[in-house]
């Protein structure tokens, strides 16, 4: 008996590799972003959590809202005000210096109730001329490359959240994929 049991357990060990993972996948969700980058889209919908996700799915019920917005540090407002009295006494020969938090929020929405909210926080100093507009709508090289690597966090993040399972499992129980 022990010896049929050692090869039924070797050959669950030969066909474990073989047997497909279940992943966890949303249903259609619409995706809205400030942030203007199909990078930073791509990234999200390559994971299979979002693989069904779309920015033309106007009017779904689930929503993921991706925002940005820079909150000035204490220091910050003292430097940039210097620097801005600076930067105006010499015509703008001497950069204006600034330093915000970038702050990137994730919110997952149903019905516009937010089911999961996750927030990333991250320091920059940037040294710009006063005279030019680039970059005052948009993030920069910098703070792009950051968020690109928030998305990993925020994956793992929301999969923790059991809001968001017990949705995935009704979804499942009324409409069989």
């Amino acid at each position: 008996m022990p010896f049929m049991l050692r090869i039924l357990m070797l050959g669950l060990l030969l066909i474990s590799p073989f047997v497909k993972a279940q992943t966890t996948v949303l249903p259609p969700v619409f995706f809205i972003s400030t942030i203007d980058s199909t990078d930073f889209y791509n990234k999200l919908k390559g994971t299979p959590l979002f693989e069904k996700m779309d920015k033309e799915n106007i009017g779904n019920p689930l929503k993921l809202i991706v925002t940005y917005n820079m909150e000035p540090t204490a220091g910050g407002e003292a430097a940039g005000l210097t620097s801005a009295i600076l930067a105006g006494g010499s015509l703008g020969l001497l950069p204006m210096v600034t330093n915000n938090d970038l702050v990137l929020t994730y919110e997952f929405r149903v019905h516009n109730e937010v089911v999961a909210r996750v927030s990333y926080r991250e320091n920059f100093t940037k040294a710009h001329n006063m005279y030019s507009n680039e970059g005052l709508y948009s993030l920069d090289k910098d703070s792009l490359a950051w968020a690109m690597t928030t998305t990993d966090k925020f994956i793992e993040d929301i999969q923790k959240v059991p809001e968001l399972s017990h949705l995935i499992n009704e979804y499942n129980y009324y409409f069989v994929q």
